[in-house]
């Protein structure tokens, strides 16, 4: 029987790690993606430059009305689909292990992470740096508030309100504002 690939695992909660099939192939991505990272974060540019090699991160289109202000980090690039009018402020991390999807219109304040990857609660396979990840997706018109945590599998459903500071665990309704460690819905907008 054929064993899944390190990319046929990413996004379904399955674990991988070192000496899963594919682990050489994305290893390599990781490693293209770092070295655009470094001229993204570290060379001036012109907008259209910058999302240009945004566009090279990600292999899909970046929108013009959409921006990504460095330092901004990323595992593969590859997982992430930004909307329309998207702002990511400075220093966020999204660690795309699975893919992580912004709607249009978001609003996303510096030092925000959001994570797809987790790992075991074993210690003895979280030695071997065993992984599993689960996709994030983020509804238009959000506002992630700067320091947040978005973790793996979570929804934010459309025109929500993260609070600042707030680690998300569980999915959040549409038009509510959720804040805390862990996030609770505070109010409804």
């Amino acid at each position: 029987m054929r064993r899944k690939t390190v990319f046929e695992l990413m996004g379904t909660g399955e674990e991988w790690g070192p000496g899963t099939p594919g682990m050489d192939e994305f290893e390599r991505v990781n490693r293209e993606c770092s070295e655009l990272l470094m001229r993204y974060n570290t060379v001036p540019m012109p907008p259209e430059d910058r999302r240009d090699l945004l566009a090279q991160i990600t292999k899909k289109p970046v929108d013009p009305s959409t921006k990504v202000v460095p330092p901004f980090f990323c595992d593969l690039g590859t997982n992430i689909i930004l909307g329309r009018g998207v702002l990511v402020n400075y220093n966020c991390v999204l660690l795309d292990c699975a893919e992580i999807r912004i709607g249009d219109h978001v609003l996303i304040g510096p030092n925000v992470n959001i994570v797809t990857a987790d790992h075991p609660l074993d210690h003895v396979k979280r030695r071997d740096w065993v992984t599993s990840s689960l996709p994030v997706t983020i509804g238009d018109d959000v506002w992630i508030g700067a320091g947040a945590v978005i973790k793996s599998g979570v929804t934010v459903g459309d025109r929500a309100v993260i609070g600042a500071g707030s680690v998300v665990v569980k999915d959040v309704c549409p038009d509510a504002v959720a804040a805390g460690s862990p996030a609770n819905v505070i109010r409804k907008l």
